[in-house]
């Protein structure tokens, strides 16, 4: 009995298609276990118990169940107090920052004007450089904070905006800000694939510039907006950089984190081993990781429309 040449070729199709399938669950499997396994980890190290950590047999299940970590974790983030500046400080910074990126990616986007790929060159160098890279020049900036030499010459000294959102609020209203290249250039990508024929009907219907980007073009960018936001909000809910450098006194959760770090503060809360103290910082970092999730869970629908939608138009 022969196999025909067909049958053969449909064989060694069906063999390939499972070896790419096969591998692809391989390498996607990898990736997930490389993101989730830390996490996991710290979630289940954070309910073990001081005699489970000093347990050899204790892996990862704990053995002694346990709560107490969460509530030196709720103690020393002091979240009876800065749960609604958290969430508020973020939530504004993020709003700012999808607001400010919509409107300067639409101007790239659908008009042509002088020095635009020089403009655009340096979009791309904002999302390269490290924010560290300026950090200095910045702080002494808003340290010493003038426009012209206004506030000197009226007042006899410059403002000092640290330790105060105002230096965040400026960087995200002038596209400077933390990811905000990253956030123009996802934008562009959204706008560039829009048909022109939307702007030209919207002309043609008598629509000014300014309203057809907000009647045409707004409606159409929530979800690629909501991505925006939804990635700013992660970004600035665990900052480190910009936050503990403009606003350390500031009680935000950001703030209150960088407190994991010194290991005085638990002596102080009478944590005197520094398994124990370990453990507060696991619960730590699970306590402020649960927003997000929860963040993302609610905008899950939002997101996954957007990134479909900008790789088939942009």
């Amino acid at each position: 009995m022969t196999i025909s040449n067909h049958t053969k070729a449909k064989v060694l199709k069906q063999i390939k298609n499972f070896s790419w399938k096969f591998g692809r669950g391989i390498l996607l499997f990898g990736i997930c276990f490389v993101i989730l396994y830390p996490i996991i980890t710290k979630f289940m190290i954070s309910f073990m118990s001081i005699e489970d950590v000093y347990d050899n047999s204790v892996r990862y299940i704990p053995r002694n169940f346990t709560l107490e970590n969460y509530a030196n974790a709720f103690e020393i983030l002091e979240l009876d107090s800065i749960v609604l500046t958290s969430f508020l400080v973020p939530g504004i910074l993020s709003l700012i920052h999808m607001c400010a990126s919509t409107l300067v990616a639409y101007g790239f986007a659908r008009y042509n004007f002088r020095f635009k790929n020089f403009f655009f060159v340096l979009i791309i160098l904002g999302m390269i450089i490290p924010p560290d890279l300026i950090l200095l020049p910045l702080y002494m900036k808003f340290r010493y904070f003038d426009i012209l030499g206004i506030f000197e010459l009226l007042t006899g000294s410059t403002l000092n905006l640290l330790n105060t959102p105002w230096p965040q609020i400026l960087l995200g209203s002038t596209c400077t800000g933390l990811k905000n290249g990253l956030y123009i250039f996802i934008m562009i990508q959204y706008f560039r694939g829009l048909p022109k024929e939307l702007e030209e009907a919207a002309y043609v219907d008598g629509a000014g510039t300014i309203e057809a980007f907000i009647k045409v073009f707004l409606p159409s960018a929530k979800q690629i907006m909501m991505t925006v936001f939804l990635f700013s909000f992660v970004w600035q809910w665990l900052d480190d950089i910009y936050t503990s450098a403009f606003m350390k006194n500031v009680k935000i959760m950001s703030t209150q984190l960088l407190r994991l770090s010194n290991v005085d503060l638990g002596n102080a809360m009478g944590i005197e081993s520094m398994a124990e103290f370990s453990l507060m910082r696991n619960a730590s970092m699970v306590v402020a990781l649960l927003p997000v999730l929860i963040l993302y869970l609610i905008c899950q629908k939002y997101f996954t429309e957007s990134v479909e939608r900008s790789g088939l138009t942009g």
